[in-house]
């Protein structure tokens, strides 16, 4: 196979979850796939343990682990937490 047959060399391939070392710009996320679930991407998160490779996810998946976030941070206040949760789904409705 030459250099001219359209396939890759294994090495080369980019891997199958997106992320990148960067932030997405506002025109870029919308272009990705939550690596979640599959769905259209509208944020981005990065996590240390994960390289801090900015991973695109979609709304829903987002609220998820905003949701995940309060309950590890905030344990004894369930109540807070699910309305600042319904604050911030209230928010993005507003874009």
């Amino acid at each position: 196979m030459g250099w001219g047959s359209g396939r890759r060399s294994p090495r080369l391939r980019r891997p199958r979850l997106a992320g990148r070392r960067k932030p997405y710009t506002e025109i870029g996320i919308r272009r990705m796939k939550c690596v979640r679930c599959g769905e259209p991407a509208v944020h981005q998160w990065s996590a240390c343990a994960d390289g801090n490779l900015w991973r695109p996810i979609c709304r829903d998946c987002d609220i998820l682990l905003n949701r995940i976030a309060l309950m590890f941070m905030f344990p004894d206040d369930p109540d807070g937490n699910e309305e600042k949760i319904n604050r911030y789904i209230e928010s993005l409705e507003q874009l």
